[in-house]
């Protein structure tokens, strides 16, 4: 339903409806920004990467092919931003992953530091395996899905998942 209703709300876009935009944009900020978070690192540079996202979308609405879903092609321009704004900035500061339902003091630092560790991992990974990480496994996108925003075949979706993975496992273990 959403997919037809983004359809729609892309149509009266181009019709110049600057309302359909501001629902396209609500319905879509929290995801698309947690996206950017994850491969950037940085709350301020992941807003600001998602506003530059939206903007591009708008400006560049004529070229979304309606045979796609409009998320998918969203995504893909935030993942693009991002990875722009993390080759020009070299930031490299860890995600941000916190503790929830910890019922003690014990258990909620506990659950900090395999936090930290996960999220420094996840960080020290190749862009290519943690952006594939953070799709799959923080937004639970599809393979098929994945490989659409990355242009990638779901193959290589799937090989690099298993690496990412890989690594992620040697490097939990051997801290």
């Amino acid at each position: 339903m959403a997919e037809t209703s983004d359809k729609i709300l892309v149509e009266k876009c181009l019709k110049g409806d600057n309302n359909a935009f501001d629902k396209l944009v609500k319905r879509y900020e929290l995801p698309m920004y947690r996206t950017a978070f994850g491969i950037v690192g940085d709350s301020e540079l992941a807003r600001d990467v998602t506003q530059t996202a939206f903007m591009k979308s708008w400006e560049k609405l004529t070229d979304y092919k309606p045979e796609y879903k409009f998320y998918s092609w969203l995504y893909r321009i935030v993942v693009h931003e991002a990875l722009n704004s993390n080759r020009s900035k070299k930031n490299n500061s860890p995600l941000s992953l916190y503790p929830s339902g910890a019922e003690n003091p014990h258990q909620v630092l506990q659950k900090k530091e395999e936090s930290q560790s996960l999220s420094k991992a996840i960080d020290s990974l190749p862009e290519d395996y943690k952006v594939v990480i953070l799709l799959r496994h923080f937004e639970e996108l599809s393979y098929k899905e994945i490989s659409v925003i990355l242009e990638i075949e779901v193959k290589t979706v799937k090989s690099r998942l298993y690496s990412a993975r890989t690594l992620l496992r040697k490097k939990l273990y051997n801290r």
